[in-house]
């Protein structure tokens, strides 16, 4: 019953969030050079963040954290949701 109450909460959180936004193929593929496409969390964490984030957004984020080296915290967030997921 717990792990079905989980399901439906991650449902209920990614109907607020809306459709992905646009993002080219080579974003997600530079993501996944460093976050594999075969592990659950990193799946996730890109879905999350497409989702919270335009592409424009989420760019100007990975600029500033390789030049300041401080995440966005949306991006923190996607991948924490992510992994408290997968736990659940």
């Amino acid at each position: 019953m717990r792990g079905w109450l989980a399901a439906l909460a991650v449902l209920a959180l990614c109907a607020c969030q809306g459709a992905p936004h646009e993002y080219p193929a080579s974003a997600e593929a530079q993501f996944h050079r460093t976050c594999p496409a075969n592990d659950g969390v990193c799946v996730c964490t890109w879905d999350q963040v497409t989702r919270l984030m335009t592409y424009d957004e989420y760019r100007e984020a990975m600029t500033r954290f390789r030049r300041e080296g401080l995440m966005d915290p949306r991006i923190t967030r996607a991948r924490t949701h992510c992994i408290e997921h997968k736990r659940a």
